[in-house]
């Protein structure tokens, strides 16, 4: 009976982590578009944004089930 309830903690940890780190994902937390920078928040491509106008050099949130989004990394 322990090892299960161990086996359901770790399992449980694995899942709360990965789910924290999926913001990506999540279209609301993205940032808007601005004028000139219309690479903004747009999905990203295997961690990289196709979008070259407006400067994104980066993608944020990308894993297995989500794109993640395009950003400007400084």
């Amino acid at each position: 009976m322990q090892r299960y309830l161990l086996y359901a903690v770790i399992i449980l940890i694995c899942v709360h982590s990965l789910m924290s780190s999926v913001n990506g994902c999540n279209t609301k937390l993205r940032p808007p578009r601005k004028k000139g920078k219309d690479c903004l928040g747009r999905d990203c491509n295997k961690n990289q944004c196709r979008y070259s106008q407006g400067g994104c050099n980066g993608c944020v949130g990308s894993h297995a089930w989500c794109s993640g989004y395009c950003t400007i990394l400084s």
